[in-house]
This record gives structure tokens, sequence and C-alpha cells, in this order.
């Protein structure tokens, strides 16, 4: 019997490095599965993912977030059609994915995330690691239906890369990740090309290379490069016609923006900030710079209506600095390797900062060449375990599936 899923995703990453890997394993176990791949709404979603993840999948069916509208409104929609099967939770509010499966009668897993309401919403509740996992029984998930599968992001990173990388701690470039969301790429995409252009200069042995998420668009790159946010200060420079590079300070630097992490994986030094790729650059074991600017806290990333008080006139910028303030005091380590580790694997550079402050930075981390390689091999060990995550999620989920589709066809006979 063919296996049914349906595969609930929101934003860019969660696409790129939760259901990629996901869905990959689900046609390697099962390649004539049926699956659905549905966009929930999400704020920092760009547009592109559905046709993103139509190119990656063609014998899915994509569910773009006005078809899903739609769905809610009671519409015909192909692929959201009543009948037994499974539905994995990969992003967005948990309650689409509980109103999805009500609806067309689908059994309900999720990934990560639950809370107490949600706790009997679930007969699957996969897990990161063990801490995740006493995460959702802490919130009242029945212990005996979480499963510990690992990060799928590891899966994500390895299956994609089609040359071997460079061994932990060595490479051939300074890779700065500014950020996917068009206030991030602004600010940060200048004065992170700045920073490593003057941390390069003094190495010429090394080259600088920019990775970017493939759903950013020409033109967001083009105008971010003009004129430099004067509160973050930077290099301006143009993209050049085909795409693939960016020619700032009479250098021409690579532009990486196929999701391969190409450019990730030959960096001996990664600057970002903090987010999914620190994940990925630790998989590979690729030594960080985690960069945290104060500079502009009013237009920083937060979770829930708080991500929005910029937009409220007079009070809303100032009450946004003092909540961003408040939020980013409540943590020790931002970096997710830093968090999992429970140390101080990477540093992690905070407060109002310039190009140069962050070169500085830069060059000290990379004068320590027997530190680059030690921290390489410890990052790369870290997440070694989750490799095979998505296959192990893959094959349960199927099994929830066809499970689900058994009982369906003996109560109808």
């Amino acid at each position: 019997m063919t296996a049914r899923l349906v595969v609930a995703v929101n934003g860019p990453g969660e696409l790129m490095g939760w259901a990629r890997p996901f869905v990959r394993s689900l046609y390697a176990l099962a390649p004539d599965a049926r699956v659905t791949i549905v966009f929930v709404p999400c704020p920092y979603a760009t547009g592109r993912e559905p046709a993103a993840a139509q190119a990656l999948f063609p014998q899915a069916t994509v569910v773009p977030p006005k078809q899903y509208a739609r769905f809610l409104m009671g519409r015909r929609v192909e692929g959201m059609e009543s009948g037994p099967g499974a539905l994995q939770y990969m992003g967005g509010d948990l309650y689409h994915s509980k109103t999805i499966a009500k609806r067309i009668g689908l059994t309900p897993m999720t990934y990560k995330f639950t809370r107490r309401n949600y706790a009997h919403s679930f007969v699957r509740f996969f897990a990161v690691d063990e801490a995740n996992a006493q995460a959702m029984r802490s919130s009242g998930a029945p212990p005996d239906a979480v499963r510990i599968v690992g990060n799928l992001v590891a899966d994500a990173v390895l299956d994609s890369l089609k040359t071997p990388q460079h061994p932990p701690g060595e490479g051939d470039s300074i890779c700065v990740f500014p950020g996917s969301r068009p206030p991030e790429l602004r600010a940060l995409l200048p004065f992170f090309l700045d920073a490593a252009l003057q941390a390069a200069r003094k190495r010429p042995n090394l080259c600088v290379t920019i990775s970017i998420s493939p759903f950013t668009s020409d033109e967001q790159i083009a105008e971010s490069l003009r004129t430099p946010d004067p509160d973050f200060g930077g290099v301006s420079g143009e993209l050049t016609g085909d795409g693939r590079a960016v020619i700032a300070d009479g250098t021409r630097v690579e532009l990486d923006r196929s999701g391969t992490y190409a450019a990730l994986a030959r960096a001996q030094l990664v600057i970002a900030t903090p987010g999914t790729k620190c994940v990925e650059a630790a998989v590979l074991g690729r030594p960080m710079l985690i960069v945290v600017p104060f500079n502009r806290l009013d237009e920083a990333v937060l979770p829930g209506p708080g991500g929005y008080l910029h937009r409220v006139p007079l009070i809303g910028k100032p009450l946004k600095r003092w909540l961003a303030h408040s939020f980013e005091r409540r943590f020790k380590y931002m970096a997710q390797p830093n968090i999992d580790a429970g140390k101080a694997l990477v540093p992690e550079q905070r407060g109002y900062l310039t190009p140069r402050d962050v070169a500085d930075r830069a060059g000290t981390v990379l004068d320590d060449v027997a530190g680059l390689r030690s921290t390489g091999e410890e990052l790369a060990r870290l997440y070694a375990g989750d490799s095979g995550a998505s296959h192990r999620m893959a094959r349960e989920a199927l099994a929830v599936a066809s499970e689900a589709a058994a009982s369906a066809s003996g109560a109808a006979s």
C-alpha cells in the first residue's frame, strides 16, 4: 500500500535544513510515497520556497501559502484531500499541523517542538537529542511516543556536498554568512564583507567567499551593496552580471547561492550571526566567529509579536531595543554549537561593533592555527552522531503512515 505523508513547513531554513533531508529519505525508502509539502504562514518566508521545493522534489505535490489559505476556507486543494496517512510538522505554528491533520484525517507527528496544550495532539515526538526529548516529556509528551533521531541539519549538509571538504580547521578562505532576511542582508553584507576583506589582506593565502541563501534575489544583493547602512559601516560593491560574484574594494569575491555548502566546506573561518548556519558549519568542522551586533537592535529578529514592535510609531523602536537587550542577556551563549557543547567552543563577539572590530577578532582566531584545528575537530565530533537522522525519522514516519492506512482499510472492511 502506498504511504501518504503531508509535510508542514514554513520558511527557507526549515525547508532546506529539515524538510529537504527528510523528504529525500522518504523517497529513498519508499520511492512511490505520496508526499505533499504544504507551506504554512511565515513572516520570514521569501515567497520562493514553494518553487524551490517543487524543483527539489518534482514528484511531490507542493501547496503554496495561498493554496493553504484556500484549504483553511474549506476549498478543495490538490494534495489536501481527506484520507489516511501521516503528517510531519517541520516548522511554523503547531496550530497549523494540528488543524491539517484533524481536518483531513491524518496521524500527526512533530519534530523538535511541542507545547503542553499539544501534548496529546501528536503520536510521535521526534527529538534532536536527550535534552530536547526531556523538554518534550516535561511539556506532557507521553514518554513512549518520544523518539531521539538527531539533528536533521547534519544530513542536509552532508547529503548536499558534491566535492570533498577540507579537513576540520583547515581551508583556503574566510566565508561570511550575512543572513537571508532583507534587514540582515542590508546591514551585514557590507559589514561582514569589509571585515573579512580586512582580515584577508594580512593573509594572502586566504580568499573571501560569501554564502547566501538561494532564496535571496539579485536585486536584494545589489541593493544591499550599493550603500552600506551608516549604523554598521562596511564596503560598497556590485553584483556581477552572472550573479556568481561580488566586486568590492577592487576584489572579486565568490558568491555561493547554490544551497550545496560549497563555499562553507572550504572555509578556514566562518563569520556569521547565530542561526542554523552555525550548526551547518559545525557539521563540516568549520571554526567560526559568531557576531551579535547591537548597532540596530530596533531591527533585530525576535520571536513573537516583539519582532514587529519597530513598526509602532514613537515608542516602538525604543521598546524593541530594550526587549532585544533583555532577550540577549538571557543567554550565556547565542551560537547553537556553544549551547549544545555547554561551553564557548567558538568565540562570540557581542556589542556595538565596527568592521575593524570584527576583522581584528577574526585575525586573532586565524593566527591560532593549532586552535583552529582542534576547534574544527571538536565541532565535527559534536554532530557526528546526527548523521542518518533523516533516515531514522523517515523510517518511523513511514511506519506510522502505513499503520494509519492499514487501520483505515481494516475499519472500512
